[in-house]
């Protein structure tokens, strides 16, 4: 860097008026990687103006409008001799100026060698395609990774690689279910290293999906059915279901606290670490009934002793205990029958229900027709609006655009007598 080049940067440091030309200067000199663009200064105050008139030999007036370019010319006409703005800026701000294809491409260059150093610490081939995918801007995961990345380098290889060998540890102890917390903890000695809210367990998120060949998950029911899916436990307490009348297994004999409540003809609300002990589930008449609000569900089972076949309550988006209960039910050729409001939520979980068991579920009283009898005077919202797109094409098509002429909600309440009858004569 030359004298004249400090020298000019000590002048214009020494006063104030110059402070935002010069970072204005400076934003344009990395964005172009020379002098270009136009400065503006559209709230200019007059010591900022008469600072630009010290250049250019000019009066200025706000909105202050230059050209960058001309104001490296103008520089070469002051006591300082020849200079380039770049020698100028670097010396007034105290640091070397890089461009924006510079950083970007030692942004790219450590971020490649960050994939690399992890590759070459696991020898998992899940998580070396995974990783191999993240150098793709598409790729799962690679946007989130990148940011993170640009914060705090060291952390994000950190996190990275406890991911890789979290997945690593998952697969070679296959004995069974294993506790998210557990799974942390061996993997890591951390047993908060992949919750959900850490980098780590983002990562680890999008490498299980990439594994199972699925999106990330956008919500926590997708993300504890993806855990689910993949041996891991997360919420096991709190992830419910009810339900009453179902045989349900451990080993090869009924379970007999479950035989109880059936005998009963009591409701069983069973958290997703009951289910994980069950070895099967059946119905005695080889149908079982899903409802989707609870409100509903404990209705019906006023008269619960008169069911021919059992009832099962999702309470609205089915949990992964839900899902885990009707899982079984399918695996045993159970016929299932789902009914739920008349809304872009409801029809878009039965549309979801349709799409998970296509062979064995049918909606339950969810045609147009009985639309008409549930039909309320409130009106949708907008994005109760929007997920009535997720039925075009599917079976519960006419009852979505029946909705969508209507714009009303319709509710399960109001055909509590059609489901009554159901369960308790028709069969």
């Amino acid at each position: 860097m030359s004298e004249q080049a400090r020298a000019c940067a000590a002048y214009l440091k020494d006063r104030p008026g110059y402070r935002r030309i010069m970072q204005e200067l400076l934003k344009k000199y990395r964005s172009y990687g020379r002098p270009a663009g136009v400065v503006r200064l559209d709230d200019a105050t007059q010591e900022e103006c008469a600072a630009a008139r010290g250049v250019f030999g000019r009066p200025f007036f706000p909105p202050l409008r230059f050209q960058a370019v001309q104001f490296e010319a103008a520089l070469q006409e002051l006591r300082f001799g020849k200079v380039s703005l770049k020698e100028v800026l670097e010396s007034y701000f105290e640091m070397e100026i890089k461009t924006k294809n510079e950083l970007r491409e030692v942004e790219n260059n450590r971020f490649s060698a960050m994939l690399t150093e992890v590759s070459a610490q696991t020898d998992n081939d899940s998580c070396t395609q995974w990783l191999q995918t993240l150098r793709g801007v598409q790729s799962s995961g690679y946007q989130l990774l990148r940011r993170e990345a640009a914060k705090d380098p060291e952390e994000a290889r950190r996190s990275l690689l406890q991911a890789c060998r979290s997945l690593d540890w998952l697969e070679r102890h296959t004995q069974g279910a294993v506790r998210l917390a557990v799974l942390s903890a061996q993997a890591t000695s951390d047993p908060h290293a992949l919750d959900s809210g850490t980098l780590c367990g983002k990562l680890f998120l999008h490498l299980l999906a990439f594994r199972s060949g699925l999106d990330a998950p956008a919500n926590a029911e997708q993300r504890d059915s993806l855990y689910y899916e993949n041996g891991i436990l997360c919420d096991s307490i709190s992830s419910l279901v009810s339900q009453t009348g179902l045989v349900l297994r451990a080993g090869k004999e009924e379970h007999p606290a479950y035989r109880l409540l059936r005998k009963r003809h009591e409701i069983c609300t069973m958290s997703l670490a009951n289910l994980s002990r069950l070895t099967g589930a059946r119905s005695s008449s080889g149908r079982a009934y899903v409802v989707e609000n609870e409100m509903v569900f404990t209705q019906l089972c006023d008269r619960a002793s008169q069911f021919h076949s059992p009832l099962i309550c999702t309470s609205g988006q089915p949990s992964v205990a839900a899902l885990r209960l009707l899982d079984l039910l399918a695996a045993n050729g159970t016929k299932l029958f789902y009914s739920g409001d008349f809304d872009g939520k409801g029809l878009s979980i039965a549309a979801q229900m349709c799409a998970r068991y296509p062979k064995l579920l049918r909606p339950w009283h969810m045609a147009p027709g009985d639309y008409a009898l549930c039909r309320s005077d409130v009106p949708l919202g907008e994005s109760s609006r929007s997920l009535l797109q997720s039925c075009a094409g599917t079976n519960l098509q006419p009852s979505a655009e029946a909705v969508k002429q209507f714009d009303r909600a319709g509710y399960q309440e109001l055909l509590i007598p059609l489901l009554e009858t159901d369960l308790t004569e028709t069969l």
